[in-house]
């Protein structure tokens, strides 16, 4: 029995250790390597996202430091405003015309006023003068504009009381005095009035006014409208308005750019001078 025994230990003990070596070969392939397999795989995937974030930011570190050798942040640039006076500058600087007139009265006053009192607004161009589109001198522009101005001086002479039968509008006292000035060749011998507050007073231009009217009158807009509403000027014997318009100031600007003398003008134009030209047929407005 021993024989046997041990010939039957002898003869199976080989063959259990090759299927245990078997067994953990097979172990070792399938459950040991294989998860590291796996997990390999997995790494393979994520692998080509990282380089992929990697290489953009290494390729906005590389942007950053060409576009800054010394590795500064870059600045953003801001853009300066052009002052009032540069755009002005840059614009063309265009004569003024009736179109430009009522463009300006439409965009003031539209949502203000009634659509009844917007239409009230609009002129003709039989209501006005010619454009100074060739930029002449004031006397050269009214004789042009206005040809038989001296025939008429001499058929209203004296003046009706609180008449003037060319009103000339502007942006200041100092512009006024220039005015009048240059317009001496066109008006000749005629009666002249200045309208406007530096210097004189109120009281003593109606008395002027009441006394012989005027031919030829030169103001700005505030102060030929409070004239207007005191009965010390009559528009409705006025043959003529010139705009000052074309002017422009040291800086630039025209009477219709300066927001304070803006306002009185439109609001003369609305009130008094548009109002007179619709009613009478005479009455024409010129842009210089």
């Amino acid at each position: 029995m021993a024989d046997d025994l041990g010939d039957d230990w002898w003869s199976e003990e080989p063959a259990g250790e090759e299927k245990a070596e078997a067994q953990v070969e097979s172990l070792t392939e399938n459950e040991v390597h294989s998860p590291l397999k796996a997990q390999g795989h997995k790494d393979r995937k994520k692998r080509p996202h990282q380089e992929t974030k990697k290489q953009i930011s290494q390729a906005k570190k590389d942007e950053s430091h060409n576009a800054h050798p010394d590795g500064e942040p870059k600045k953003k640039k801001r853009r300066k405003k052009k002052k009032m006076s540069e755009h002005l500058a840059d614009a063309a600087q265009k004569p003024g015309t009736s179109e430009d007139l009522m463009t300006l009265l439409h965009k003031h006053y539209q949502g203000k006023l009634s659509a009844i009192e917007m239409q009230e607004l609009q002129l003709s161009d039989k209501s006005f003068l010619p454009s100074n589109s060739t930029s002449a001198p004031l006397s050269n522009y009214l004789k042009s504009s206005i040809p038989k101005w001296n025939n008429l001086v001499k058929k209203t002479k004296p003046v009706k009381p609180n008449a003037c039968l060319l009103l000339l509008v502007t942006a200041s006292a100092k512009r006024a005095v220039d005015l009048n000035r240059q317009g001496s060749e066109f008006k000749g011998q005629c009666v002249s009035a200045k309208l406007f507050a530096k210097h004189l007073k109120i009281q003593e231009q109606i008395k002027l006014l009441n006394k012989n009217g005027a031919h030829f009158a030169v103001g700005t807009p505030n102060r030929i409208s409070a004239l207007i509403q005191t009965d010390g000027l009559k528009v409705e014997e006025t043959f003529y308005v010139i705009l000052d318009w074309n002017w422009r100031d040291v800086k630039l600007r025209r009477m219709v750019d300066m927001p304070e003398v803006r306002q009185d003008l439109l609001e003369l134009l609305r009130k008094h001078i548009i109002p007179a030209t619709r009613n009478s047929e005479k009455l024409r407005i010129g842009l210089f």
